[in-house]
């Protein structure tokens, strides 16, 4: 109940949309932030997992790639922890979502260069379909439920966003609603550089056949990179 819609619609009320989220201020009085996540965010449980890996093992990074940047608010993280003018790459797949995250970037990205792209990771450079979810937060490539509208939006390989980036060597914060798939199977070696990495998985289909968050980390090990923590499906990595 404490991180219900109804709470969150209350907690709105008497901060004044101001909530202090892991010791980062944000104004949520956009549109983009539904009551539940207003909820889950002053009680501190939203991204929770995340956040605080990001904030143990992203310190001092001088260059970050964040795929699925949605709100903005694990990205606020990582500007707070990574290198003073460090370069953050924000993609993001909703186009809704777009102008205000640009907007809360510019306001709480400090000294560091801030990039923000508005595409979908898929295994394929072009145009993709993404379902806009009823929260603008659950928005995925993938079938939809009924009465969620689709919308056509661009798609990139993280190889691609890394060339266009111009982006060597990086560390990666990933929640993408599955779509980890398209680099993790599909192009491990785009990783080559990833130094350290923080990623939610998903369960999820790919080419046809379903593959589970195991299956995915399992992958991610492949790739040379070592768990160092975990909490549920959200997974720390390092390179040895």
């Amino acid at each position: 109940m404490v991180a219900s819609a109804t709470a969150g619609r209350v907690i709105g009320a008497l901060t004044r949309h101001r909530i202090r989220h892991q010791g980062i201020w944000f104004d949520t009085r956009s549109a983009d932030f539904s009551p539940r996540v207003r909820a889950q965010m002053f009680w501190g449980g939203y991204e929770g997992a995340e956040t605080r890996m990001i904030r143990s093992i992203l310190r001092a990074s001088p260059t970050v790639v964040e795929l699925g940047s949605s709100l903005g608010i694990t990205t606020a993280h990582i500007a707070a922890v990574m290198a003073h003018g460090g370069r953050l790459v924000c993609v993001e797949a909703n186009p809704r979502l777009i102008p205000g995250l640009s907007e809360r970037v510019a306001l709480l990205s400090g000294q560091q260069r801030v990039d923000v792209i508005h595409a979908a990771i898929t295994g394929h450079c072009g145009t993709t379909e993404l379902i806009i979810a009823g929260e603008t937060v659950g928005s995925r490539i993938g079938s939809p439920r009924p009465d969620e509208p689709i919308v056509q939006v661009p798609a990139m390989t993280l190889r691609e966003i890394l060339r266009r980036a111009n982006i060597a060597e990086f560390d990666l914060v990933s929640d993408i609603e599955g779509a980890e798939a398209a680099f993790l199977l599909g192009d491990p070696d785009a990783l080559g550089n990833c130094r350290r990495a923080v990623i939610e998985f998903h369960d999820t289909v790919a080419e046809g056949r379903t593959v589970s968050a195991f299956d995915l980390i399992d992958a991610a090990v492949a790739t040379g990179l070592q768990v160092i923590s975990r909490h549920g499906p959200v997974v720390a990595f390092s390179r040895a």
